[in-house]
């Protein structure tokens, strides 16, 4: 089993255009199934499996997270920014594959 956290947040899908609040699942920061929203700390440090290993420098990191439009069930993925150890933002990633679904 893979241990990710979730973001909380709303999100415009490129597949049908709907913006939506969604459940993006991330495997950074200290992966123990946390959730999270715009604007909250990262906890990078603790016992658990940890993304990267250690805190990055400055507490600055880009992920992706996975999720799945609410509206027409289709899936694609968002950059996450994180800033001096806070989530700072999520912006669909639209230059990443369709995984085959038709748009």
């Amino acid at each position: 089993m893979s241990v990710y956290n979730t973001l909380l947040t709303k999100a415009r899908c490129p597949h049908c255009d709907a913006c939506c609040e969604v459940r993006a699942d991330f495997r950074f920061g200290l992966r123990d199934l946390l959730e999270y929203r715009v604007g909250d700390p990262l906890v990078w440090e603790g016992r658990g499996v940890r993304t990267p290993a250690t805190r990055p420098t400055g507490g600055n990191y880009v992920g992706e997270a996975y999720t799945e439009c609410p509206s027409c069930g289709l899936d694609y993925w968002l950059v996450l920014t994180v800033e001096n150890d806070v989530i700072v933002g999520a912006a669909t990633d639209l230059d990443r594959e369709d995984y085959g679904h038709e748009q």
